[in-house]
C-alpha cells in the first residue's frame, strides 16, 4: 500500500500543532503515511517552520504537485474572526476536493457509523459519536467531541475541549472558542463566532458573534 504525502496549507498556530500530531501519529502509533511540509506566504520565516520544510507559497501548491497522485492537502489558513473570508480564499486555489485528506490523531474515537467529506481535521483525544454526519474541512483541536446524530457543515473550526451537544445542526463557517458548550436540539447558522467558554442554550441565527452563560448575541459579523 503506497503512502500518502501530505502537506498544509498554512504555517502558525494550528497548522503547526496538525504537523507535530501527524508526526506523532507517525512516530508513536505506526501511521504510514508522511508529512512533507507546508505551503504559506510569510517568507520571513526562513525555509523551515519547527524543523519542517516550507515548500512554497499557498496559491503555488497545487501547481506544483498536483501531477503527483499520492500527495493531498490540509487546509489551515483560517483566523477565529475570518473563517468565511479565508474558507473563501481556498476556492481561488482550484484544488479538487478529494485531494484533501482526513487526518484522525490515533487517540481520538470515531463510531463506524459517522459520516464525513474530505480535508477534516481531528485533533488527540477528540469524540465524534454516532450518526453524526461532517462535510468539508473541519477542524476539531484537541478533546473536542461532536454529539450522536449531529450535523456539521463546512469549515467549521472547533477550538480545544469545545463540545457539540446532540442533534444539532451546525451550518458553515463557524468558530467555536477554547470550552464553548452548545445545547441538545438546536440549530446554529453559519457565519457565527462563539465566545470562549460560552454555553449556547438555544438556536443562533447566522453572521453573529455571540458570548456568555448562556450566549447572549454582542455584534453582528
Amino acid at each position: 500500500m503506497n503512502k500518502t504525502k501530505i502537506i498544509i496549507i498554512g504555517g502558525i498556530g494550528t497548522a503547526v500543532n496538525i504537523a507535530e500530531q501527524i508526526q506523532d501519529a507517525i512516530d508513536h502509533f505506526g501511521l504510514k503515511d508522511e508529512f512533507l511540509g507546508f505551503a504559506f506566504d510569510n517568507e520571513s520565516m526562513g525555509d523551515y517552520i519547527n524543523n519542517y520544510p516550507l515548500l512554497c507559497k499557498s496559491y503555488e501548491v497545487y501547481e506544483k504537485y498536483h501531477k503527483f497522485s499520492d500527495v493531498k492537502f490540509i487546509y489551515q489558513l483560517y483566523r477565529p474572526d475570518k473563517i468565511k473570508e479565508r474558507s473563501m480564499l481556498l476556492n481561488t486555489f482550484n484544488i479538487p476536493t478529494e485531494r484533501f485528506y482526513n487526518f484522525i490523531h490515533p487517540t481520538s474515537v470515531i463510531c463506524r457509523s459517522v459520516t464525513m467529506g474530505f480535508g477534516n481535521v481531528m485533533q488527540a483525544h477528540s469524540v465524534i459519536n454516532s450518526n453524526a454526519k461532517l462535510g468539508n474541512h473541519n477542524t476539531l483541536n484537541s478533546a473536542c467531541l461532536i454529539g450522536h446524530d449531529t450535523t456539521v457543515g463546512h469549515h467549521n473550526f472547533f477550538a480545544a475541549h469545545s463540545c457539540v451537544g446532540s442533534n444539532v445542526k451546525l451550518g458553515d463557517y463557524n468558530f467555536l472558542g477554547l470550552n464553548a458548550t452548545t445545547n441538545n436540539q438546536i440549530e446554529i447558522g453559519s457565519n457565527i463566532m462563539i465566545g470562549m467558554c460560552s454555553n449556547v442554550l438555544k438556536g443562533i441565527s447566522s453572521d453573529r458573534v455571540v458570548f456568555g452563560n448562556p450566549a447572549i448575541y454582542i455584534k453582528s459579523m
